[in-house]
Order: structure tokens, then C-alpha cells, then sequence
């Protein structure tokens, strides 16, 4: 009836039991280690899923926000970010998007009565430098500008060992949205 387990076989249960909790654990340790490590990735994966909801040729405005935005520092521009890359390709440099020579103007937007600043033809998450050379993932909508909007910026010197890459124009995925606004400010002269 009962069944008699010598030595040896409780010994090799223990085992396996004591492997089986070892790999789980490790498992666990490592799937948390890979969360903790890219996070600030998997968030903005999270809210380009909810919150870019834009087709290819989709067009793309402003936010209400940055419209109507009147600064005793003048007209508010829109940056407009490029992707750079290493000069070198063995490089140990990595690429990451930085501002470029051209934003859009808001009092031009205003003047034309559209919030209107480009059609939508992709997005990707990159990284950005900021002044500590500390890269920030942000999300990046790639577009086809509305030229009429267009003015030319102060530009940021690259960073050594590095160049723009020939292809398209991005803004963030937060200061744009899918719908046409009503109200525009005066422009004064």
C-alpha cells in the first residue's frame, strides 16, 4: 500500500525540485532586469500604439497650443528634428535624432488660416541627445512638410564624428494632432 522511497530517490526529487526553482527564478530576474532596462522603449511603444492612430498621407496640425501661443519672444516655431549618424561607420557613436535648420512657424500657419504642417509617412522611436549626452527615447513622426509654414532656424553645431542622414523631416508625436483647428490668433503687424 505504501510505497517505501529510499534515500537516493528523495534525493533526486529534492534535486529537480531545487533546478526548477533556481531556472524559474532565474527567468523571472532576467524578464524583470530586461523590463527595468528598457522601460522608457516599452513605454512609448505603449503610446505610439494608443495615441498614433494616423494611415500613410494622413494629414497632420498643430496643437491649439502651440498656435495660439503668443511669447513676448516673438512667433513660436515647431522644431523639426533629422536623424545624424556617425561620418564613420566603425564608429562606436550610435544615431539619434537632432534638430535641424528648419521649423514651422506658427505666425505663418496663422496667416494661411490652417494648422495644417505636413502629411504623416511614418513614425520611429529614436533616441535624443540632450546637453549631458544623455540619450531620451522620444517618438518621432516622419512627414512631408507644408513648405508655405517652413522658415529656416538657428541650428545646434553636430556633434564630432557625425552627419545628418538624407531622409526625411520628424516632429514629436505630442505636438501634433488629426483634426483642423477653428480658432486662429491674430497676427499683429
Amino acid at each position: 500500500m505504501f510505497k517505501i522511497e529510499r534515500p537516493e530517490q528523495c534525493n533526486k526529487k529534492t534535486k529537480k525540485k531545487i533546478i526548477w526553482l533556481i531556472s524559474i527564478l532565474f527567468i523571472v530576474t532576467a524578464g524583470s532586469a530586461t523590463f527595468w532596462y528598457n522601460k522608457s522603449y516599452l513605454i512609448l511603444y505603449y503610446l505610439t500604439l494608443k495615441y498614433n492612430h494616423f494611415k500613410v498621407n494622413d494629414k497632420l496640425y498643430a496643437k491649439n497650443r502651440l498656435i495660439n501661443n503668443t511669447s513676448t519672444y516673438g512667433p513660436y516655431n515647431i522644431s523639426l528634428y533629422r536623424k545624424i549618424k556617425p561620418v564613420n561607420s566603425n564608429s562606436s557613436g550610435r544615431p539619434f535624432m537632432m534638430r535641424c535648420a528648419w521649423s514651422i512657424n506658427s505666425d505663418s500657419l496663422c496667416k494661411y488660416k490652417t494648422a495644417y504642417i505636413g502629411n504623416y509617412t511614418g513614425y520611429e522611436i529614436y533616441g535624443m541627445a540632450n546637453t549631458e549626452n544623455k540619450y531620451h527615447p522620444m517618438t518621432f513622426l516622419s512627414i512631408t512638410t507644408n513648405k508655405k509654414a517652413l522658415v529656416k532656424d538657428y541650428v545646434d553645431a553636430l556633434p564630432a564624428g557625425y552627419e545628418f542622414d538624407e531622409g526625411p523631416l520628424y516632429v514629436t508625436l505630442f505636438e501634433i494632432g488629426d483634426k483642423e483647428l477653428h480658432t486662429f490668433r491674430a497676427i499683429k503687424k
